[in-house]
């Protein structure tokens, strides 16, 4: 089946990822073609080099589309000649369903959040979700949603009901339990002991992850077990980004500060989270926070804040907080920590096989070719 992804943008983020990963898992990627509204960002030579058509709207972020930028969109599509155009992210959704309808193409859209508060949103972002909800009756023939949360939030806004919960997907083959060896040699490479107890966090720097909650956290349990270390990977997330410094300097957690490791964007994620002990998500808004499944995938149970679908991933692997309680985030990483290691290492195999019988690559792939279908058949 030939398809045609729409998307705001190509770098780095959770759409682009699983995007990406939709893309490489096909038998035949060359099958699909990815047309970006701005540019090729990260992901754009990666999905070329996988034989898959990428073009460039050369739209600037977050500026109105002129008309002339749909009509150039519906030509494109028109020469692409997809069986079904699947769109990622409210302004792809809004540009990218109007050109497929002006072309002729039944076009699923992607809902992806599930945060809508002015607080945590851009004005316009909030306003292209607005027009959106008031033409989905008429412009999606789908509407795709990794969250049941973020379906909940946009039906609470106006969407229409044609949602399909298609959950991301993993490749378990990639994200695997590091053996022992293979343990010890990565964490001595960052610098921390073999006997000591690793608590792991990766995002970008960004207020909506609440960094401030974690490194909070880390001191309470710190000050519990000394033997602790904090490891945080990402965007943001380095000695000397102003955004991390800022939350070090910080009088509560200054003490602490030579026990936390922050690595920056890394690509080796895989073995950063098998390298931890217990994995932390913090986050005040998320849909479907892809970092804990790549975490249980490796065998690293999961602390993490009931925000999106947090709780439907990790189940009863781990533990789930409400966001911003300090408190009891602390708790519960001290009870990971201090677990028994044969009931720790039980739980590590459990919160693979929770990713193994829910969240693979496979099922993700086989979902969304149901739904092509489905949309085919209603257009």
């Amino acid at each position: 089946m030939r398809v045609t992804h729409v998307i705001t943008g190509l770098d780095r983020g959770g759409a682009e990822n699983t995007l990406y990963r939709l893309v490489a898992a096909q038998s035949n990627p060359a099958q699909h073609s990815v047309i970006s509204l701005t540019d090729a960002g990260l992901f754009g030579e990666r999905l070329r080099a996988l034989g898959v058509e990428v073009r460039c709207l050369g739209l600037r972020r977050g500026a109105i589309p002129s008309p002339m930028a749909i009509l150039r969109l519906r030509r494109w599509l028109t020469q692409l000649r997809p069986a079904v155009v699947q769109t990622w992210m409210y302004h792809a959704d809004l540009i990218g369903g109007i050109a497929a309808r002006l072309a002729g193409v039944p076009v699923c859209w992607g809902v992806r959040q599930s945060n809508l508060s002015p607080e945590h949103n851009k004005r316009m972002t909030l306003m292209v979700a607005a027009l959106c909800a008031r033409i989905s009756a008429l412009v999606p023939a789908r509407i795709v949603s990794c969250s049941m949360r973020a379906i909940d939030a946009h039906s609470g806004i106006g969407y229409t009901d044609k949602f399909d919960l298609v959950p991301n997907g993993l490749d378990l083959s990639h994200f695997k339990p590091l053996e022992a060896d293979r343990l010890q040699t990565v964490r001595a490479a960052l610098g921390i002991p073999a006997d000591d107890r690793v608590v792991g966090h990766i995002s970008r720097a960004d207020p909506i992850k609440d960094h401030s909650s974690l490194l909070a956290a880390f001191s309470l349990a710190t000050a519990r077990r000394p033997d602790t270390w904090l490891l945080v990977a990402g965007l943001g997330l380095q000695s000397g980004d102003p955004y991390f410094e800022a939350l070090v300097s910080d009088s509560n957690i200054a003490p602490f500060a030579s026990r936390i490791v922050a690595l920056g964007q890394r690509d080796d994620v895989a073995q950063i989270m098998g390298a931890m002990d217990v994995f932390v998500l913090t986050s005040i808004g998320e849909a479907f926070p892809n970092v804990l499944v790549e975490a249980m995938a490796c065998g690293t149970p999961c602390v993490a804040t009931d925000v999106g679908d947090s709780a439907e991933i990790v189940g009863d692997t781990g533990w789930v907080r409400p966001p911003r309680d300090i408190a009891g985030l602390a708790r519960s990483i001290i009870a990971a920590l201090e677990e028994p290691e044969h009931l720790h290492n039980a739980r590590r195999r459990l919160a693979r096989q929770r990713i193994a019988d829910n969240f693979t690559i496979e099922q993700m792939l086989e979902a969304y070719e149901t739904v092509w279908q489905k949309a085919m058949r209603e257009r």
